[in-house]
């Protein structure tokens, strides 16, 4: 059954998306969470690297894209996700976690990936023309599901279906 989602570390944006995700951790932990689903099938319907911003620019990433479990891998989707995952990682030492950033800093951050995603969450339904994320609310991950894993060999996330 092929379901649309969104991958994201922003938790503001993934509280008003029913069909988000939350990745702790940086923008490459997003990333590589992505390209973990599209080896199990998922196909990008938003580019990983929209924006036009830095890797060590933008704390917050946001992708959608479209399981289909079990389905051949999507050759495009791979390409794409793996060269943004090798970008990032060039950046790894300069990578800014979202809660590195003062409150007021955090929140501009996670307006502008909510921006970069509002045209294309509501163009595949993920959101209600009128909804808009409250930024400055501290995000709270107690009661998070978190699909992320974190190999004790290479200390990469990896997602967790």
């Amino acid at each position: 059954m092929q379901k649309r989602v969104m991958m994201t570390n922003n938790s503001a944006l993934c509280r008003i998306v029913p069909a988000g995700r939350l990745v702790k951790g940086s923008s490459l932990d997003v990333l590589t969470a992505v390209r973990d689903a599209v080896h199990l099938g998922s196909l990008l319907l938003t580019h990983p690297l929209c924006g036009n911003l830095r890797p060590y620019q933008q704390p917050f990433r946001s992708v959608l894209m479209q399981e289909n479990p079990g389905a051949l891998v999507h050759l495009e989707s791979l390409s794409m996700i793996e060269d943004a995952v090798l970008l990032y990682r060039s950046c790894r030492d300069r990578l800014v976690f979202p809660n590195m950033l003062p409150e007021p800093l955090r929140a501009d951050y996670a307006f502008v990936d909510f921006e970069l995603m509002k045209e294309s969450l509501e163009l595949y339904g993920l959101l209600p023309r009128s909804a808009s994320p409250d930024f400055t609310e501290t995000p709270d991950f107690t009661n998070t599901p978190d699909f992320t894993k974190t190999s004790s060999a290479t200390g990469e996330a990896a997602v967790m279906f």
